[in-house]
């Protein structure tokens, strides 16, 4: 009897999150309830889905879980639970273990690039493949190469957290287990920033600040003020770059892309657009595209209103 519990155990554990099987097998029940904690959360999203699954077709399965697979080993040994998985987007929140609620921002920070590690290894897996067909067959047909273009996976990664409502809702024929707050809306919106700003993690100032408490492992670029969609404040954004992976050669077009951003938002825009063009960072273009040749708006404060989500 006790394997075929532990077994059953096993299996539950696979389609909840860790803390609820464990507290079902304690309390011999789920209840439908929730605290307010506070809890870091990430949101990652595969860059270019709908491509993905137009050429795929049900093969799309076969990659995600190929994906997903090490992506959430990763997050679990993070002490992440993974609160829920729709299509190519994936939630993860840090802090509900007990024993494990410390460093939670630091913790899902690390998640995120080893997330973005498990996509380059996909790549480099895909193109190593690419390369011993041309190698047998001298090229791929066209329809092959759009296949090898659809399996080059790209995620971006959004952090944020704070006070939010985790727990069990829906009812007690069918529940889930969730987390409810602006801090989960505002992960989602800082990853669809990753496409706008071409870094791969954007974190929230609460994440900057909680991290920075604790380690000195990563240096956080500011990347913009930004009011999202929906929003009636704007909110500063960042970059967290492992100081270890900073070159010289790095850390000289940060420090230049940093002062062009206080000119920015300064409404110096003549100066901030001779230090982005100068600083050569992929992200600068988006700055560049906005002041090009124009002034700054009548009441110009430094913050810069996103018209869509």
């Amino acid at each position: 009897l006790s394997s075929t519990i532990r077994n059953l155990m096993n299996i539950f554990r696979k389609f909840v999150t860790q803390d609820v099987a464990s507290r079902a097998y304690k309390e011999r029940q789920i209840k439908l309830e929730g605290t307010k904690q506070e809890l870091t959360i990430l949101f990652t999203d595969i860059k270019g889905f709908t491509y993905m699954t137009e050429t795929l077709g049900n093969d799309i399965i076969k990659l995600l879980n190929l994906h997903y697979d090490k992506a959430i080993r990763h997050i679990q040994e993070k002490d992440g639970i993974v609160g829920s998985i729709i299509g190519d987007a994936l939630l993860a929140v840090f802090g509900t273990i007990e024993g494990a609620k410390t460093s939670r921002s630091l913790k899902a920070i690390e998640s995120a690039y080893l997330i973005q590690e498990v996509a380059a290894t996909v790549r480099q897996l895909m193109t190593q493949k690419r390369n011993e067909i041309v190698a047998e067959r001298g090229s791929l047909t066209p329809e092959e190469e759009r296949v090898f273009k659809a399996v080059l996976i790209e995620v971006g990664v959004g952090i944020d957290g704070g006070e939010v409502f985790y727990g069990n809702i829906g009812s007690y024929v069918r529940m889930t287990n969730t987390v409810i707050g602006d801090n989960v809306n505002s992960a989602s919106r800082l990853e669809g920033l990753t496409r706008i700003y071409k870094v791969p993690v954007i974190v929230s100032e609460y994440v900057k600040n909680e991290v920075e408490l604790e380690s000195g492992e990563y240096f956080f670029l500011e990347l913009d003020r930004v009011q999202v969609k929906g929003k009636t404040e704007g909110k500063r954004i960042f970059w967290p770059v492992q100081r270890k992976t900073m070159e010289s050669a790095l850390a000289s077009k940060i420090a230049i892309f940093s002062k062009a951003l206080e000119d920015y938002y300064a409404g110096r825009w003549t100066d901030a657009e001779q230090g982005f063009k100068a600083s050569d960072l992929d992200l600068a273009t988006v700055f560049l595209e906005r002041i090009s040749g124009v002034q700054p708006p009548q009441h110009w404060n430094g913050i810069w209103t996103m018209t869509s989500k």
